[in-house]
């Protein structure tokens, strides 16, 4: 199924409704059919054909939805580009992808000017929003064409989207995704439009992240109005969610608890929402607790990756309801540390290196397996090999599952520590030491040692006004872990170093703590 057909749905169910605000831009599912009839037109005339790739590089905004959805309608693929990419980066990205056509946010013009000249295939630069010298104004460029319907037919195992997913140690890797993987994703979990029912959801993550091109995709299909944040700023989420009514929104773990610590929080009307969905990196226990009591819609937890096309495992809003008998209630709490169950249209084990499946309760890496999974790393056919192996996504995430199919995630067969040829997970040790009641959060390494090979370090940051010794939680670990396991080094910071979806950078730490030293 070609994903433009969504948008061609959903006009002819609910024309008069609104499918697209922002930034007081409000238009109708009518309105947003025909301008991107009118930009499938203006990319035809500037030659972009089936299979070519248009980039966009510009803060969230409804003028990418009707770049995807364009570029769908010719089978080109849409390359949605991290605005926080520093200019190798950006660069590597453009010229990676081979994109002929570049969408530009006016914040970015001067960026892009400075790169222009390495930019080796980009043919057309359009700007969104101004009249820069050597680049057409988006609203122009539509402007000049009749909406006359455009659609070519796609072969479901053609590529739609290509995301790249940030790189730590090397260039961001391209992820192919399909007409098939997305169509699957959304009409698996959203129903059709539909006159009778309108949910409003909410666009807080960035377009260039999975869960930001799934959430479009799910609006449209879904005949949805989606609100669109240019960025995410925990006063603007809420006012939103109050003004639009909205019903659905999808946030990371950091900007979930920004809107919760929001000193107005309370003072928000957010009866609207019906399901708050949170993913992207691990989420803090005390977090979710604290969500759970504060929010009066529905939680989930989501967990999947780009390569798997979103979400392959849910924590469904049932699971947040802590009720029952006590017994009952001590086992939802702890299932609140995991990131639930597979959904229906995947399977998920946990392997060993050899490729054997694991039994429940047993540590190994978390795999995929499914319809949905990405084709491949765009020109990186050695990282696809090791990415995909019998049809196994591996998807570098160590975990068990419970006998209740429930995963918990325990850390990245990247940062595991090999410690005198035992096998240590850094999320086991880090959940430990963030149940210190001085601890605010804490991340775990290896580091070099003579003997061992690798010993145990934790930099920790300590909540406000509290003060430690490194002996005090050393001491604290051993106390309730295998020694073996217990950190042999302490340093204490001032904050992580994360990337923009929250994750900890377990590459940054090892570069600058990586000593076997305090």
């Amino acid at each position: 199924m070609n994903t433009a057909e969504f948008l061609t749905i959903s006009a002819s169910i609910v024309p008069e409704r609104e499918a697209l605000v922002c930034n007081g831009t409000r238009l109708t599912y009518l309105q947003v059919q025909e301008r991107v009839n009118r930009l499938a037109n203006a990319l035809t005339d500037l030659g972009v054909e089936s299979g070519q790739k248009v980039a966009v590089m510009a803060l969230n905004s409804h003028r990418s939805v009707e770049v995807y959805y364009a570029c769908a309608k010719l089978g080109a693929v849409f390359v949605p580009i991290n605005y926080r990419a520093k200019r190798e980066e950006l660069t590597y990205i453009v010229n990676n992808s081979e994109a002929s056509i570049l969408f530009v946010g006016e914040r970015y013009l001067e960026l892009i000017a400075s790169i222009r000249p390495e930019l080796r295939g980009v043919r057309h630069f359009i700007c969104y929003d101004g009249r820069p010298q050597g680049m057409q104004n988006y609203e122009d460029v539509i402007a000049r064409y009749e909406p006359e319907e455009v659609f070519v037919e796609v072969d479901d195992n053609d590529p739609t989207v290509l995301l790249y997913t940030s790189g730590t140690t090397a260039m961001p890797k391209g992820v192919v995704l399909t007409y098939l993987s997305l169509s699957v994703y959304v009409t698996n979990t959203v129903e059709p439009a539909n006159p009778e029912t309108h949910d409003i959801t909410m666009l807080s993550v960035p377009v260039y992240h999975v869960a930001g091109a799934t959430a479009i995709m799910s609006s449209i299909w879904g005949g949805r109005t989606l609100v669109v944040l240019p960025q995410f700023e925990p006063h603007a989420w809420l006012e939103a969610v109050q003004s639009e009514r909205v019903t659905h929104s999808f946030v990371v773990p950091t900007m979930l608890s920004r809107i919760m610590e929001e000193p107005d929080f309370d003072k928000y009307d957010l009866s609207s929402l019906k399901l708050l969905a949170y993913g992207a990196a691990p989420m803090p226990y005390e977090v979710v607790r604290k969500a759970v009591d504060v929010f009066k819609c529905g939680l989930m937890n989501a967990y999947g990756q780009t390569e798997s096309t979103s979400t392959i495992t849910y924590l469904g809003p049932e699971d947040h309801i802590i009720e029952g008998t006590e017994e009952e209630k001590q086992r939802k709490l702890e299932r609140l540390k995991s990131v639930g169950r597979a959904m229906e249209d995947v399977q998920i084990a946990i392997m060993d290196p050899e490729g054997n499946i694991l039994a429940p309760g047993q540590e190994g890496e978390i795999v995929a397996q499914g319809a949905r999974l990405m084709t491949g790393y765009w020109k990186r056919d050695e990282e696809t090999a090791e990415a995909l192996v019998d049809g196994w996504l591996h998807t570098g995430d160590v975990g068990w599952m419970d006998g209740g199919g429930y995963v918990f995630i325990t850390g990245r067969t990247k940062d595991l520590i090999i410690r005198g040829g035992e096998n240590i997970s850094p999320g086991e040790i880090e959940t430990v030491l963030e149940q210190h009641p001085k601890i605010g959060e804490a991340a775990v390494i290896g580091v070099p040692h003579l003997e061992w090979g690798e010993e145990v370090k934790a930099i920790v940051v300590l909540k406000p006004g509290e003060s430690a010794t490194a002996d005090e939680i050393m001491q604290y670990a051993r106390s309730r872990m295998a020694s073996f396991k217990a950190p042999k080094y302490v340093t204490f910071v001032d904050e992580l170093p994360r990337n923009y979806l929250g994750k900890v950078l377990k590459t940054d730490l090892r570069r600058l703590y990586g000593a076997p030293t305090p």
